[in-house]
């Protein structure tokens, strides 16, 4: 989990200068330089941290459609590491924690809903990792409050998950 003495501002001013060039050049979404961008994470020694400064960077209140835009960096970064699925929750969180405009757009059951979904249907973020972000309590760079208004927002689609995985249990107990 991220703490506020693990965000060191200079390693984050280098990453999101190479964050904005990348986005101003277009290079976010093609493998050669995702790969070459997760190189670079790995020689900060920030890979780990990287999908928080990534969201926090790159996000606004279109988090739905920067998702789908930038959705190949956003699976390498994330695939198969549960660390970094919650890092980037907690990266969203950040974004609508520090904008109030942000908050008021975002922070509804139906956007953080549709939030979800794409990360979930696009395989960034496992049910799991939504499990445990929702039980866990605000972290100290969280405002209580509004991390308690963002996993009220998630309730409906974490009641989601947990229908659609007894299903597909169910589904798979009748084909035994």
């Amino acid at each position: 989990m991220i703490q506020l003495e693990d965000f060191n501002q200079q390693i984050y001013d280098q990453f999101s200068s190479l964050l904005e060039k990348k986005k101003m050049t277009n290079q976010l979404n093609d493998s050669v330089s995702v790969q070459e961008f997760l190189a670079e994470s790995r020689r900060l020694n920030i890979i780990e941290k990287a999908p928080f400064y990534v969201a926090k960077c790159l996000f606004t209140d279109q988090i739905v459609k920067e998702i789908e835009a930038y959705r190949m960096l956003f699976y390498q970064l994330c695939k198969k590491h549960m660390a970094r699925q919650r890092s980037l929750l907690l990266g969203i969180e950040m974004i609508i924690n520090e904008n109030p405009e942000v908050q008021e757009k975002l922070l509804n059951t139906g956007c953080i809903s549709r939030i979800f979904y794409e990360l979930y249907q696009k395989d960034i973020v496992i049910e799991e990792v939504f499990y445990q972000w929702h039980e866990q309590n605000a972290t100290e760079i969280i405002d209580e409050t509004v991390s308690t208004k963002i996993r009220d927002c998630a309730k409906n689609f974490i009641e989601w998950l947990h229908s659609a995985e007894e299903g597909s249990d169910e589904d798979d107990n009748r084909s035994k």
